[in-house]
């Protein structure tokens, strides 16, 4: 009985130590990472028009909108018609210009005829300075219809005072403001273009990070839209206590006025490292990983800096990039830890 005992307890001791030593060389282990920028989200945005490559066209005068050629979302080319309103200071328009060009000849051929009088001695300086003030200022306002017939141009065949508000770029109308039969003011707008398909973002930054922020840093909207600074805000926001950060990219599926989030990606500091989710054993602020050694695994402590989707976090702690930290049994290796003590 006794030697039954005996050889019961050398089992029991012999397993034991396997099981000791045995899940240290089983564990699966991951390397400790170098991060160069770490990830601050999430953060609203709204999606913007680009400053470059956008074009509002306003109503030159005012008057009635009679057709609306386009729609939102139609693409358009430059000069095309978008839309045709007829105004009472168009009208006026063609008479306004016929006479001015009138005055112009007139005083162009005073002004002529002065000077050849001056030089016969007939007249003097000072009268041929007049007359050719007269005539700068008939061919100024020559050139001022000019401009707003152009600005304004006929619509061909559609009757006495209608003109056309015409594209001013290739690109594609994100914005109608005329209604057919509507009323508008001179200088009202009345679409708004965009060239191309990039948009600007614009975020609110915590007050705390707006010193990290660059120009050409990195902006990922939740849409999977890539986007790189390209202004940051000077001006505190009092109430939000953040900063304002644009960002331009191309589109992809986002519309200007939509709202939603985004990623700013930042440089990291110089002891923040990356480890895999599997690492971290704890919640919140306290947090520890297992760093494999000469005598097994020791537990240390790291404090979470932010999540690199769902693979990774990033801490901050006594870790250096190249460790070895367990990434299975941490509970095992947890208990071993709370029962050998420090």
């Amino acid at each position: 009985m006794r030697r039954w005992l005996a050889g019961f307890g050398l089992a029991s001791l012999l397993g034991t130590v396997a099981w000791a030593a045995e899940p240290v060389a089983a564990i699966s282990t991951a390397r400790v990472a170098r991060v160069d920028r770490m990830p601050l989200k999430p953060l609203p945005v709204t999606v913007k028009l680009p400053l470059e490559g956008t074009a509002v066209v306003v109503t030159p005068l005012g008057g009635i909108a009679l057709d609306v050629l386009v729609r939102e979302g139609d693409t358009v080319k430059r000069g095309q018609a978008l839309a045709r309103l007829q105004s009472r200071e168009a009208m006026t328009l063609g008479a306004e210009l016929a006479s001015a060009q009138g005055a112009y000849r007139v005083a162009a051929a005073q002004a002529e005829r002065d000077q050849q009088l001056l030089k016969e001695g007939i007249v003097p300086q000072a009268r041929v300075q007049a007359s050719l003030a007269s005539r700068d200022a008939a061919s100024a306002r020559v050139r001022e219809l000019q401009a707003a017939r152009a600005w304004a141009p006929a619509a061909t065949g559609a009757g006495m005072g209608v003109y056309e508000l015409r594209a001013p770029i290739d690109g594609r109308v994100v914005e109608r403001a005329l209604q057919p039969g509507g009323s508008y003011d001179a200088l009202a707008k009345g679409f708004v273009l965009m060239a191309g398909q990039r948009v600007m973002l614009e975020l609110r930054v915590p007050a705390s990070q707006a010193a990290q922020v660059r120009r050409g840093q990195e902006v990922r909207t939740r849409e999977g839209t890539v986007a790189r600074v390209s202004e940051t805000g000077g001006a505190l926001d009092a109430a939000s206590q953040t900063v304002l950060v644009r960002a331009e990219g191309e589109a992809g599926g986002l519309l200007p006025g939509m709202q939603t989030s985004a990623t700013l990606w930042l440089p990291a500091s110089s002891d923040a490292v990356a480890v895999p989710n599997q690492a971290v054993m704890g919640e919140g602020e306290s947090l520890r990983v297992f760093v494999r050694s000469a005598a097994g695994f020791r537990p240390v402590e790291v404090t979470p800096v932010a999540r690199d989707g769902d693979a990774q976090r990033i801490v901050r702690g006594s870790l250096k990039p190249g460790d070895e930290v367990a990434t299975g049994a941490l509970d095992a290796l947890n208990a071993r830890t709370t029962t050998e003590g420090p």
